[in-house]
């Protein structure tokens, strides 16, 4: 089996916010996830527009990381620099793909009376909250999962019927 490839789309909020988006795309690449992300793979000379577009439509690409901060939502909603352009490039692949499994909310930070926010596009789905110092171990392991496509609980297999 190949190694998943996975691009994480993320706000340049704070060298900090950056630094955690460095370390939880480097500890995906120790789990043998193939971690495609700009501060890496986007080079001087390279189109911006035309990497993300890339990233998001390239049938390699199995999963894409949307990992959230307040600016994330922001520059999302009002579309806005290259979270803005990647969001029209994504929100469209949510809303047409029938597989709902490529793209998944990371929620890095909550806002200011502690909530996740989410980008408007994204609000009814489902996501896995990195945020939680105490939780991370646990929800990276859900992340984890989720790219490999392991879910804890497994659906059983139905049974025979009795009565025939």
């Amino acid at each position: 089996m190949t190694e998943p490839k996975l691009f994480i789309s993320y706000c340049w909020s704070s060298p900090d916010h950056e630094d955690w988006v460095l370390r939880l795309g480097t500890e995906l690449r120790e789990n043998g996830v193939d971690v495609i992300l700009d501060k890496w793979d986007l080079k001087e000379g390279n189109d911006a527009n035309a990497f993300m577009e890339k990233m998001v439509s390239d049938e390699e690409i199995k999963k894409v990381i949307l990992v959230i901060d307040e600016q994330y939502s922001d520059r999302a909603n009002a579309r806005k620099g290259g979270v803005g352009t990647e969001t029209q490039i994504i929100s469209a692949e949510v809303y047409e793909s029938v597989d709902q499994n490529k793209f998944v909310t990371v929620v890095a930070s909550r806002d200011s009376e502690g909530k996740a926010k989410p980008p408007v596009f994204y609000k009814s789905r489902i996501y896995i909250d990195l945020s939680d110092e105490e939780l991370y171990g646990k929800n990276f392991e859900q992340l984890l999962r989720w790219i490999y496509d392991k879910h804890l609980n497994v659906k059983p297999e139905i049974g025979k019927n009795p009565h025939s």
